[in-house]
């Protein structure tokens, strides 16, 4: 069960600090939204397609060795922090997921090419990610009817489709892999926790982070939480959130027909309502068939002159 209190009080902090920059951002894209396809093309149109959902977290650097393997084999789905990471091991995702509507995500895409890729985005990402990605776009918007400016937003472009926020960009990426039929559906590099090491995966813009300035800037916000080991380990207010979210979502969630979730991270705090197994034995059990994913998602999504 998701902890309210925490959860009020993450929204509430994320409200104060960008609802002004989120009706800037939607003013400024409503071009762009009108000209490109929304999530809802999407929605059915991988069912029982294997889908792999990358996080930044440290631990992909244990088995994204595996990853490639899987590269024509699955629908792939990238958070947008993990895509440099992926490129550097020759991994095209079939899709990038961003939900952070601030300038600085377009540190993420700098310095690689991007016009083969597409990025699902959400209605109020800021404008100038949309100017550094040459790939193709698909947007959505944010479900949240508890926030006015949201639901305003659904009015006016409600045929776009919508994905859930739960704390950060792994729910919207849950999202789109549950509303596309996916299945299974599996997590690497969703650490959402800090153990020894790396705070983030290699080839992040945050590589050189370490933990003790994690801890100095986010010593307000550390709280503890058990892995799926059962050992106690640091983690931040936020991440806790999206973890006790995902594992609502694992539960609460129905479609037709059974959906099996599994947590390939082989470490993190992410472990009720999945499956816990490497993402070697994922892969040969349920990655058999090739798949030309590139080729299914541009039959499917439409763009306007």
């Amino acid at each position: 069960m998701v902890d309210q209190e925490r959860l009020k009080e993450v929204k509430n902090a994320t409200i104060n600090l960008f609802t002004g920059l989120w009706q800037s951002n939607f003013n400024k894209n409503r071009g762009d939204i009108a000209r490109s396809p929304g999530v809802f093309a999407l929605k059915d149109r991988f069912k029982d397609v294997p889908c792999i959902i990358v996080g930044a977290g440290p631990s992909l650097d244990k088995n994204i060795k595996y990853l490639y393997a899987a590269r024509e084999r699955s629908l792939i789905i990238s958070c947008d922090a993990a895509l440099k990471t992926l490129l550097h091991h020759s991994i095209i995702p079939s899709l990038v997921v961003n939900l952070d509507p601030q300038k600085y995500v377009t540190d993420f895409f700098k310095g690689i090419v991007t016009k083969d890729l597409i990025l699902v985005t959400s209605t109020v990402v800021h404008p100038a990610v949309l100017k550094i990605w040459s790939g193709k776009v698909v947007f959505y918007n944010k479900y949240a009817p508890d926030i006015p400016l949201f639901e305003q937003i659904q009015k006016a472009v409600g045929g776009v489709g919508t994905l859930t926020p739960g704390g950060s960009v792994l729910s919207v990426a849950y999202d789109l892999a549950f509303k596309s039929g996916a299945n299974p559906i599996a997590f690497i590099g969703q650490d959402l926790s800090y153990t020894k090491g790396n705070v983030y995966t290699r080839d992040t813009i945050y590589e050189d982070e370490d933990l003790l300035s994690v801890f100095e800037k986010q010593r307000d916000n550390i709280i503890s939480e058990k892995d799926i080991f059962g050992m106690n380990i640091p983690t931040i207010k936020t991440m806790s959130v999206t973890k006790q979210w995902l594992e609502w979502a694992f539960s609460q969630w129905k479609r037709n027909g059974a959906l099996n979730i599994i947590n390939s991270t082989e470490g993190g705090i992410l472990k009720n309502g999945c499956q816990i197994m490497p993402l070697s034995e994922v892969i040969y059990r349920y990655c058999g068939k090739k798949l030309n994913t590139s080729w299914m998602l541009n039959k499917m999504l439409k763009y306007k002159i």
